[in-house]
């Protein structure tokens, strides 16, 4: 288990931290993110002490929406200067947010709170995108602005996803709005009191693979200690009571949110857990080998630069549903293996992610067979889907039929062929390997022909971009006998 959000730094783990951290590791909980403020007088060079003396302790950095600043202005430099000193240690912008719990404020005083903390939550996020960190969001009776500010984060280039910290709406539309933007969704102790029904309600019926689990310790203590401290060790009970309302074993729900952990935050050094190589859409797992690409299509969020809200800051972004993607370091076989059955409610193994899957074409087979066999020893015959997903430039670059090498082994290829001509495919693809002389056009059609050979399931694939003639590519597919498939344009995962 992962504790993804607590408070290490506070005085109430001063006389006994030691202790706290001792019985967190025995309980199973073998990592925690300690949220960093660098707001006035919160400490965040005990937290960040604590972080740097810790290999499982992570930190971030940010402020509250209530906690005291001098300047405004100051705190991207404040951000800048911590985050030298906490280096890879610092994983996320936050807690950042909007908080409108303010009894006894009313009328004009209570709309310029509100406004500054519209600012400032602005600001933090526009940090987040410039730095490529995911976002923690703090958020009490501030829903509808809220979500109208983020909803401008979510839709910009430099959208590095994020989580709802201590989700506590008994609302399930809302839990589903901040689904569809890329956000996690974080239960804290909160979810175990008698009265949350509605909470319970909301984490029964959330996708698992969006769920994270933390304490906000030393607040918000579990039903079993309500009213004492809280600490690191009792997420245990958040793990306890949601595994149960999925019927679903403790110790798979925990290992999942652990990965689900690993992927926002793209923490290394959580041992057999392995950031941005497996992530589950709807009912298929997606495995991301590489970074690397034969292209460089101009449509490829990588290669995307400007526009939105604000929140954009020029360069790539390798964020795909609230995924971060891009890879630390490229896994091997039995990683990529590992990674994928950390989920454990899927039909479907799809190679993708955000590069091109054959140009580790040894890791594929091995991986794909190896998928094919751990399947088959835990479930009935058949019933998994294996699917690659493909620029259909392998020929080309291996000077061979990697076509093929992948039968037996594939079920369902998708190739992107994206143009009804040679020209236009150069120029919405930019083919890197048209360099040495190679026709790329035509070696992507030669790959479809000699896939349909191999594979049962071939399915032509083109971006709908301005300027496409489908008819055309639709017209070849079916020429050559295989699916046609029109993709949305800007529409990734």
């Amino acid at each position: 288990m992962i504790d993804s959000h607590c408070h290490l730094e506070m005085a109430e783990f001063e006389p006994d931290l030691r202790d706290v951290l001792a019985r967190m590791t025995g309980a199973g909980v073998s990592h925690a993110v300690s949220i960093g403020s660098i707001a006035i007088n919160e400490r965040i060079e005990r937290t960040l002490e604590i972080a740097g003396s810790h290999d499982f302790i992570y930190t971030t950095l940010g402020v509250h929406p209530k906690s005291p600043y001098k300047n405004m202005a100051d705190i991207p430099e404040l951000f800048e200067k911590y985050y030298r000193v906490g280096g890879q240690k610092i994983v996320a912008v936050g807690e950042i947010g909007l908080d409108y719990f303010l009894p006894g404020v009313s009328g004009t005083e209570l709309e310029n709170i509100k406004e500054k903390q519209k600012e400032l939550f602005r600001l933090q996020l526009g940090i987040a995108a410039a730095r490529r960190l995911p976002a923690i969001v703090h958020i009490r009776d501030a829903y509808g602005d809220a979500m109208e500010i983020l909803k401008g984060y979510a839709g910009s280039v430099s959208f590095s996803g994020g989580v709802i910290h201590c989700f506590s709406s008994d609302d399930p539309g809302i839990a589903e709005e901040f689904l569809k933007m890329g956000f996690f969704i974080s239960f804290s102790g909160n979810i175990t009191y008698k009265k949350n029904d509605g909470l319970r309600a909301v984490a029964k019926g959330l996708p698992a693979e969006k769920i994270l689990m933390e304490t906000d310790s030393p607040y918000l203590a579990p039903q079993q200690f309500r009213g004492k401290r809280n600490e690191p060790s009792y997420v245990r009970f958040v793990a306890e009571t949601i595994a149960g309302l999925k019927g679903v074993e403790q110790e798979k729900f925990s290992g999942l949110t652990v990965q689900n952990t690993v992927n926002l935050f793209s923490l290394r050094g959580v041992n057999g857990f392995y950031p941005s190589v497996a992530y589950k859409i709807r009912n298929s797992v997606y495995v991301n080998l590489t970074n690397k690409c034969t292209n460089r299509c101009t449509f490829c969020p990588k290669y995307k630069n400007g526009g939105g809200d604000g929140f954009d800051t020029g360069g790539g972004n390798f964020n795909v549903r609230g995924y971060n993607l891009e890879l630390r370091s490229e896994p091997s076989a039995e990683e990529a293996v590992s990674s994928v059955f950390r989920y454990y409610d899927f039909k479907e193994v799809v190679f993708c992610g955000l590069g091109e899957p054959t140009l580790r074409l040894d890791v594929l087979k091995d991986a794909a067979a190896a998928v094919r066999k751990k399947w088959a020893e835990n479930n009935a015959a058949g019933g998994l889907k294996i699917r690659l997903d493909t620029d259909g430039l392998a020929n080309a670059v291996y000077g061979k039929n990697a076509a093929a090498e992948l039968e037996g082994l594939i079920d369902s290829v998708s190739i992107s062929v994206n143009a009804h001509s040679r020209e236009f495919y150069e120029k919405i693809c930019d083919p890197q390997i048209s360099r040495k002389g190679v026709d790329a056009y035509a070696s992507v059609i030669d790959f479809v022909k000699e896939s349909k050979k191999y594979i049962p399931e071939v399915t032509v694939t083109a971006v709908g971009l301005p300027g496409l003639d489908a008819a055309y590519v639709e017209n070849l597919a079916g020429k050559i006998g295989v699916n046609f498939k029109l993709r949305k344009y800007n529409d990734v995962g």
